[in-house]
């Protein structure tokens, strides 16, 4: 055991017995690090004093070196495995460089390597990291945590201590500290900002992910019989003990139990709370099974999500996730309505619906004629069947929030005749789409009122994006985008132009004023851009004149057309699209999610020079490491529409895992090295999470 403390080092060996060294006198300890055979520390005015257990198990002082410099930062590596101590000491100072020492006795602290930094070296860590396929030796990192919450990793050559290939992550706005720890079954590095990151290796290749958890101050390695494998760490006044789940995972979930499939969803900006529609067909409301089950003398099951009791207790109990819950046959549906705090992950409300009415569509709409208050309409279907599809009438019901936002109450409902499959809020009115026409309603004191109407839109609005006043976006079920543009002093609305593929959307998120991008069920992203010159003649008088009014549309087409400037096929449907960012000092991505689970996202690249470098790496790779089961790569990513504008980022992946000869071939016909390539793909990811 070794107490490191400023006045000195306290050893005491497994027999009792200690012995203490002390510094010159004015020169206390301000660094140290440790492993199980050598310890370094580190004095004010910058000399550094090296120490190893010798055969004896005496703590021993073999040199010193003065560097003539503060020492901001130490860090001695693992032992590694039939080896007697680490060879090389890290040495980070107060003028911005980091210094690799020698701890072999012929050379003992000779300096090896000096590397200059962009701040200054607030921590340090060595880490013995796989890479590669199973077999090959571990490679030797340094990482070194910078003052600006920068996390400098460099490559250190075992033989000769230099250092190479430094590539760089963001992890926060505070000063980054480093802590060496297990992970994985192997070194791994805990890195603290103002968030909390663990650097690993898995699979033959290096992670940088964030954890999802509370900002930690301190860690270090902790086992035990119940946790062999985890973190003991500081976080406020507060120890924890933490376990490191699910290595190689981008993200964590957390589920909140729900009666019903949810459909959509809209946040209400004023509390933060989100409400959610949920309904399913050829199923019975909650009331209704209760009704059955009592007929039928049979207790009914707890419903999804409930938490059982104790063992003795919960002997008998049935769960609806396990036995199932009665069908209701065709057209018979079951829908709800929930308020969810998702900060403390709990329901507050939930309005079941009734009269075999279905929740499709719900928006959180700002209302002019109640002075801005963000009212919830949902639309709503009655007796609805899918195939043919026919219903009695659907609805848009208002609510407002009442009971400190935590409970919705229904001021009015609308009838309409189609199925009202699309809301959004529209200067402070309610632009909904029923069936294949667009219409503007207001607020009214017994129901909303109708202002505008556009018929003649090819087969049903999916979706609807306001990207201006007086510019809307309609996503339609089976012909793609078109573009409407609304003239407020003739309160009409009109389409100018449309897309040139029909497709059968299933998500859409607008990019910019003139940009969208859409998703069809048959697992294609694309991006639909206006032409700057049809933009710029939407507001022409003649060229509205050439299409008010006219009803055959869905025939004809609008006057302009958009064109496709990106085509990407993901293989699985798309479900959703957004435009978001997923952290501090990450690039704006589209995220989508799959109907099989999947998330993944679209980079946009900014330099030309990327886009001809990762274009030619496809193609190297595609002839290197074709697909297992034969089938082109480029033909799969082609399956409907010619691949365009997009590099398939996970198939670039595989460029890591190829032997290094084939490595070396690819980047020298792409005049780079495997290090520059691999660092380029690494900074593509790490701008993404």
């Amino acid at each position: 055991l070794v107490q490191v403390y400023p006045a000195g080092i306290y050893h005491v060996r497994a027999d009792g017995r200690a012995s203490e060294w002390r510094p010159p006198r004015g020169k206390p300890i301000v660094q140290a690090s440790a492993n199980n055979r050598q310890v370094a520390v580190g004095l004010q005015g910058g000399e550094v004093v090296y120490f190893e257990l010798d055969e004896t198990g005496t703590l021993a002082e073999l040199d010193k070196k003065d560097l003539g410099l503060e020492v901001s930062c130490l860090e001695l590596g693992r032992v590694p495995d039939g080896r007697a101590r680490s060879r090389f000491l890290a040495v980070g100072g107060l003028d911005s460089t980091i210094r690799i020492l020698s701890l072999d006795p012929d050379e003992c602290m000779n300096v090896l390597a000096v590397l200059a930094l962009p701040a200054q070296a607030e921590s340090a860590a060595l880490a013995s990291l796989q890479l590669g396929r199973p077999g090959t030796p571990p490679a030797l990192f340094l990482c070194i945590g910078l003052s600006n919450g920068v996390m400098l990793r460099a490559r250190i050559d075992q033989r000769s201590g230099q250092l190479s290939d430094t590539r760089t992550r963001f992890l926060g706005g505070k000063p980054a500290r480093l802590f060496r720890t297990s992970l994985g079954g192997g070194d791994g590095v805990l890195a603290l900002s103002s968030r909390s990151w663990v650097l690993y290796s898995l699979a033959g290749a290096l992670h940088t992910t964030p954890l999802s958890y509370v900002p930690l101050d301190a860690g270090a390695s902790f086992a035990s019989e119940h946790c062999p494998e985890g973190l003991v760490a500081i976080a406020g006044n507060t120890l924890r003990i933490v376990s490191v789940d699910r290595l190689g995972d981008a993200f964590t979930s957390e589920a909140v139990p729900l009666r019903y499939t949810p459909r959509r969803m809209a946040h209400h900006s004023v509390s933060g709370h989100v409400v959610v529609i949920e309904s399913d067909h050829n199923a019975l409301s909650a009331d209704e099974k209760v009704q059955l089950y009592e007929a039928a003398g049979i207790p009914p099951p707890l419903p999804a999500g409930t938490v059982l009791p104790e063992e003795e207790e919960a002997d008998g109990m049935l769960m609806e996730a396990c036995v199932g819950v009665p069908r209701g046959g065709a057209g018979k549906w079951a829908s709800a309505i929930r308020v969810l705090d998702l900060a403390a992950r709990r329901t507050l409300s939930v309005i079941e619906l009734a009269e075999n009415e279905a929740a499709v569509s719900v928006a959180a709409v700002p209302l002019r004629e109640r002075g801005g208050e963000t009212f919830i309409v949902v639309g709503t279907v009655k007796d609805m069947t899918l195939h043919p599809r026919t219903l009695t009438c659907g609805y848009l019901h208002v609510y407002q929030f009442a009971e400190g936002n935590t409970q919705l109450n229904l001021v009015h409902k609308t009838q309409v005749e189609d199925v009202p499959a699309a809301i959004a809020p529209f200067g402070g009115r309610v632009l909904v789409g029923v069936g294949s026409g667009l219409r503007i309603y207001e607020m009214g004191a017994k129901k909303l009122l109708r202002k505008a109407e556009l018929k003649g839109l090819p087969t049903m609005v999916q979706s609807l994006h306001v990207i201006s006043s007086q510019r809307i976006v309609v996503g339609d079920l089976s012909e793609s985008f078109h573009f409407v543009h609304y003239k407020r002093a003739d309160n009409t609305l009109t389409v100018f132009a449309d897309d040139i593929a029909p497709r059968w959307l299933t998500a859409a998120c607008p990019l910019d004023a003139h940009s969208l991008a859409g998703a069809d069920k048959f697992g294609n992203i694309f991006v639909c851009r206006l032409p700057r010159e049809v933009s710029d003649d939407a507001d022409d008088a003649a060229l509205m004149a050439a299409s008010a009014g006219r009803d055959d549309l869905a025939l004809n087409g609008a006057p302009s057309k958009a064109e496709e400037v990106v085509q990407f096929h993901v293989g699985e449907t798309v479900t959703s699209l957004q435009k978001v960012s997923l952290g501090p000092g990450c690039a704006e991505v589209i995220l989508y999610t799959t109907l099989f689970g999947g998330i993944g996202a679209l980079l946009p690249l900014t330099s030309r020079e990327d886009v001809e470098l990762l274009t030619a790496l496809e193609m190297h790779v595609r002839q290197e490491a074709p697909p297992l089961c034969g089938r082109e790569q480029l033909f799969f990513r082609s399956a409907y529409f010619p691949v365009k504008a997009c590099v398939d980022g996970d198939y670039l992946t595989l460029f890591n895992s190829l032997p290094a000869a084939e490595q070396k071939t690819i980047a020298d016909d792409l005049d780079r090295t495997p290090a520059e390539i691999s660092k380029k793909l690494e900074e593509l990811a790490a701008r993404i999470l």
